[in-house]
Order: structure tokens, then sequence, then C-alpha cells
């Protein structure tokens, strides 16, 4: 029997059915798996040879066939459809039953179910006849007695007391998905838990439907990451195998003061949902306008110069700052965009990225992620004691896991910075981005280094202390240095976005 030529004579009535998802022709594997029904890779949907062999003993094979195919696009198209979706659904329940590995297969039994209602209520599926030959476990059991209820038809298994519970839940009703969840697992979580302990426990009615790319991967973190450090932290933990499958852990190795592999995920996705439009520039140009330096703003000129941040939200001559623009030089692709170096503290006093958030690394990241998505080089000075050897130089690089991971690391201990270290990375014409609370010990040379330089440096401290004024004073001799103080950390990923729209013209 050919299986392929089935799959073609019926898929162009299941896209029909479905509204004509955006999904490759499906495919038949041969697998040794004869309990999962149907896989999916790449959007391909994948049927097992081997369960299609044995339904064909039972029922009409095109039939099964389109059965499962829409199975399989009601994942994509109806619940959870991507991972996004997928991830708030584990959110929901995760707080509440706590055991990663048990909410997952929860949320797949509830995909199934919310899918399957769907296909039958709406699509004419012809699923209640595959689910007449389903084997007999306890859980599948409970669904089976679920699905006579809700579909009004005979599978074949006793009516069962649970049912009452579930039958009442809205499963169609995706703005009640999170409530109706908690609730189907008041009922369900207990029966998987007892096939788990036993070793029978595999999730899903069908087999493995939840498979996401590396961009619906990513997306999803970035959305997941505003639950907080610690819950994104969990969620890798429990996702590793689907991260690692679609090679998004980062593997940077191990050692001291190294972030995780969940650490440095967590820092990409909140950069990442940080993300600035790109404006692209005309190539033909040499360079073109960019923000240089201050100067005092006076009546006559354009007002949409004034730099709100350094001008305290007024507007009055001789006190609002203004930026003085120059023709820019050609930098890099010639675009007229340079490339940057971040120079981040990891000294003691700054908070341990890998313990808790830390919103200077997070406004380092920001910096970092608009430079790379536009095609820049992003050079990272990480340091504590750097002449002892707490830091980590990263020269200019286009790898965004390598600038994450060199951002993320932490030293601890003093703060001194080795300046002969930084000066290979400034032999350009590069923007630099600094985030420290400035207590190092070698700040006046620092300062007198950086005002010697041409380069556009943004300086952002996250204390008030004497060594702020004394870098502030310092500073407002130098046109080409702004300095930003921060009284939240959290305010730090916005200034550091707002500085790097005015550098990009945007």
């Amino acid at each position: 029997m050919n299986f392929n030529d089935i799959i073609q004579r019926v898929w162009p009535a299941v896209r029909k059915r479905h509204l004509f998802p955006e999904l490759p022709t499906p495919e038949v594997i041969e697998t040794g798996d004869e309990a999962a029904s149907i896989q999916m890779t790449d959007k391909v949907i994948q049927l097992n040879a081997n369960r299609l062999t044995a339904l064909a003993q039972v029922m009409d094979i095109e039939d099964a066939t389109s059965a499962l195919l829409d199975h399989g696009v009601g994942h994509h198209t109806v619940c959870p459809w991507d991972f996004e979706t997928h991830l708030k659904l584990y959110a929901a329940l995760k707080p509440v039953l706590l055991d990663g590995a048990l909410v997952k297969q929860v949320v797949e039994y509830f995909s199934d179910v919310v899918v399957d209602t769907h296909a039958v209520r709406e699509r004419e599926s012809k699923l209640p006849e595959v689910y007449r030959q389903a084997e007999s476990s306890e859980v599948t059991d409970v669904i089976r007695a679920l699905y006579q209820r809700l579909w009004g038809e005979n599978l074949g298994v006793e009516d069962r007391g649970e049912v009452d519970r579930l039958a009442r839940i809205p499963y169609l009703d995706a703005s009640q998905w999170g409530d109706s969840l908690r609730s189907f697992a008041q009922v369900i979580a207990p029966l998987i838990q007892k096939e788990m302990d036993d070793g029978n426990g595999q999730g899903g009615m069908m087999g493995d439907t939840q498979q996401y790319s590396a961009g619906e991967l990513a997306e999803g973190m970035a959305q997941f990451a505003e639950q907080g450090f610690y819950a994104f932290r969990e969620m890798v933990r429990d996702f590793a195998d689907e991260l690692q499958d679609a090679n998004m852990m980062p593997d940077m190795g191990r050692g001291k003061g190294t972030p995780s592999d969940a650490d440095l995920l967590f820092y990409m996705a909140r950069a990442s949902a940080f993300r600035l439009p790109v404006q692209t520039m005309p190539l033909e140009k040499v360079g073109g306008l960019h923000p240089h330096s201050h100067s005092p703003w006076e009546i006559g000129k354009p007002v949409q110069h004034i730099d709100v941040w350094t001008s305290f939200g007024r507007v009055m001559p001789g006190i609002s700052q203004m930026w003085n623009w120059r023709d820019g030089e050609t930098h890099g692709d010639g675009d007229g965009i340079p490339d940057c170096v971040v120079i981040v503290d990891s000294s003691g006093s700054m908070v341990d990225p890998c313990r808790k958030i830390s919103h200077a690394v997070l406004g380092a990241g920001c910096a970092a992620d608009a430079y790379l998505r536009r095609g820049k080089r992003v050079a990272v000075y990480n340091f504590s004691d750097a002449q002892a050897g707490g830091k980590e130089v990263l020269d200019f690089s286009r790898d965004r896991k390598r600038v994450f991971f060199a951002l993320c690391r932490y030293f601890g201990g003093g703060t001194a910075l080795h300046l002969p270290d930084l000066e290979p990375l400034l032999k350009n014409h590069v923007d630099i981005f600094l985030i420290t609370d400035m207590q190092i010990t070698n700040l006046d040379a620092l300062m007198q280094f950086l005002i010697q330089k041409e380069n556009r440096v943004t300086a952002v401290h996250v204390a008030q202390n004497r060594d702020v004024q004394r870098f502030r004073q310092r500073a407002a001799t130098a046109d080409h240095i702004c300095v930003y103080a921060v009284e939240r950390t959290e305010d730090i990923p916005d200034i550091v976005i707002s500085e790097v729209k005015t550098r990009f013209g945007e």
C-alpha cells in the first residue's frame, strides 16, 4: 500500500477544510514507535507507516489518513499554533504543578482535546473512528470518555466520573485557556503522574506535534522573558531538549564566572524584546549626518535637535542642550554607522547577572543587539580587577552568542581597567558604551584616556558618589562624551535605547 499516494489524494481536501494552512505536503516515515501516530519536523507532518497499516485493517485508510492530518494541522492552526502560546499555557500551569515534565504532558493532552474537538465540531473530521481504535490506558480512556461526552459519539469506552468536571471546560474559548488548563490539570495531572511513575507516561494522544522553528523558539522566549529571571531559568531547564534539538542552547563552556545556558538565553531574549526599529540608510552615501556633540540651544535653532536626556525635559535658551550634527565618515559597510565597543563593569559592587537580573548587563545587551542587527561588529571589554586577570576581552564580532557570553560573565572583586587592553579596540572610529558604578580605582586615567579620544562615548553610571561627580565634571569639557545618571537600574535599557536611536537617526 502506497501511503504517499494516499496523502496526495486526501491532502488537498484537508487543506481546504482547514482554510489552506501554509504547510508543506505531509510525508510517511518508518518508525519503531507504534504509539506515536504523528510527528512534525520543520513544519512537515509525518505519519507513522506502522500506525497507518494497523488502522487500514479496521477502517478506510483514506479516512484514517485524513483524520490524522486533521490532528496535525490543528496543532499548527488552532492550539497552540506557535511557541509563544505554548509557553503561555506552560506558564499558566507551572506555578501550580511545579514539575516541568508533568506540566508539559498536561499541556500536550489539553492541546490535543482543543485540537480534536475543533476538528470534529468545525471541520467534520473522521477522528472519532480513529479514537475508537486507540489503545487503552488510564489517561487515554478518560480522554476518550470525555470525547464521547463532547462529541456525542460512541467511542467504545465506559463513562467515567472524572468526565463530569472535564466536560464543563470551554475548550474552544482561547480567551479562557489559562483557567481551563488549570481546571483540566486538577483531574488529569494525577492520572498522568501515576503513568509517569509506572514508566508509561509519554504525553499527547498521538505523538509529538509540538515542533517549532528556531525563529518561533526565539520569539517565544523573547516574550516569555518578561515573566522574570527565575521563571525563565525554569523554562529553559524544562525545555532543554527542545532547545537543544533546535540548536538554540549556547553551549559556551563552563568556568568561574561563566553564565549558564539559561542565563545567557535570558539576556539574549530580553534584549531582543527591546528591539529597535531598523532604518536603512542609503548605501550610495559615503557617510551622512549624525549627532556628535552638544551645545546650548538658542531661539531660532531647530527644536527637534534638542537632546531631551541632557536638557532635563526643559526647552529654555542656554539651558537646553542640542546636538551638533556633522558629516559622518565611512565605516564598515559604508552606511555611516560605526562598530561598537561595550565596556561593562562586573566588579563586586555590581549585580551578578547569574544570580539575579542585572539591568546593567541588559542595557549593554540592548546596545550590542542594536549594532549587531545592523550588520555591525561589537567588541566587549568586561572588567573587574583587569590587571589581576578579572576581565573578558572579546574582539570585534558579529556572533551574537559570543557577544552576550562576554557581557554576562561576572568576576566580582575590585574595579580597575587595564587601558592597554582597550587601545587596540579603539584604533578605528568606533562608538563606545560604558556602564559602571564609577568606583574604578584608576578612574582618573580612564577619564584622561577617553577625553583624548574622538570616539562618541556614552557613559551610564548606576550610583551617586564622589567618583561620579569627578567623572561628570571632566566629561563636561569633552563634547564627544555624554554621561547619564541612573537612579533606578531598571531604567538603564530605556536610556541605552534612546541613545542608540539618536545615533542611528531614528
